[in-house]
Order: structure tokens, then C-alpha cells, then sequence
């Protein structure tokens, strides 16, 4: 086991990222209805719980990131939980593809927010709140609706690589 201090910034960043790519994640498709009406989503393993009481989650997303003003001024965001065998969408929605959701199987949800059929699980939510988090935004949705669809093989983000988690 190595002890890697945090010292400069450009290495301690490194060394973070190498860290954090031993803890496995799930992978999720977040999900928004541009203002013009059509869908638009990115893959994010930055997904979490947070409340029962009020029903909450997070998820965040780089400043960098071209659309993250449309997230900022969203009345609703879809949380796609992913399956192993659509590891394929993951990657399509994480590339730069300026149609991503081209001979994608979904649907509009309740709230009105992209859904992609055939995934485990679908949360609708609403903003709750957003908070500045270093170099990413901290999204907070309250969830309005979750539905779990399927019990197969979750899609996985582990050592930098997309696989599967089997129960």
C-alpha cells in the first residue's frame, strides 16, 4: 500500500483521480428536454442519494462542460440507471455525438424529461438546489417519481474502465 501525500496541486489532482478510480461507481444517463423541445443527455457516475425525507439526489457535472447552463435552468432533469448491456449508450452519450439520442430508444416522461427505455431504473426530478463544488456544479434534484424496471447486471465505472456489477 502506498501513502501518496497531497502537496502540489497538478499532483495531488493526479493522485486523487487514481485513488477515486478505486471506488466503483454505477453509471447513470442524465437526461433534460432543451428549451427548443428535443432531448439532450450525458453520461454521469457522479450520482448519489441524499435524502428519503424529502426525497433527494445529486449528481454533478465539470463547469467546462459546453451544456451546463441548460442544467442550471432546467425545470426538470431524468436520472437513467444503466444496465451492463448498454454499456454502448453509456459511451455514445459521454462522446461528443451532437445527436445522441439518433436510434435511441426513449420516451418523454411524466415531468417531461427523456427517458431511455430498456434501462434499470428511471428518476424523475425537479431542482432543488445547485451548489459550486470546486470545478464541478452540484446538482440536487427532488425526486418526483423512481421506477425500477429490470433486474439485470448494472453498468459499472471502476479503475477508469465502463463494465458490468453483477449481485
Amino acid at each position: 500500500m502506498t501513502n501518496m501525500p497531497l502537496n502540489k496541486e497538478d499532483e495531488s489532482a493526479s493522485n486523487l483521480r487514481k485513488v477515486l478510480s478505486h471506488y466503483l461507481t454505477g453509471v447513470t444517463i442524465v437526461t433534460v428536454t432543451k428549451p427548443d423541445g428535443t432531448p439532450y443527455g450525458l453520461t454521469v457516475n457522479s450520482f448519489n442519494s441524499v435524502s428519503l425525507t424529502p426525497p433527494l439526489i445529486l449528481w454533478s457535472l465539470d463547469n467546462k462542460n459546453s451544456h451546463i447552463t441548460l442544467f442550471q435552468n432546467t425545470a426538470g432533469f431524468a436520472i437513467n440507471i444503466m444496465a451492463a448491456d448498454q454499456t454502448h449508450l453509456c459511451k455514445r452519450f459521454a462522446g461528443q455525438e451532437s445527436n445522441r439520442f439518433a436510434d435511441v430508444d426513449w420516451t418523454f416522461g411524466a415531468s417531461g424529461q427523456p427517458l431511455i427505455n430498456n434501462a434499470l431504473a428511471h428518476i424523475e426530478c425537479r431542482p432543488w438546489q445547485n451548489y459550486a463544488g470546486g470545478d464541478h456544479t452540484i446538482f440536487v434534484g427532488e425526486v418526483l417519481s423512481a421506477r425500477h424496471l429490470s433486474d439485470r447486471p448494472a453498468a459499472a465505472f471502476f479503475k477508469g474502465q465502463l463494465g458490468h456489477y453483477e449481485s
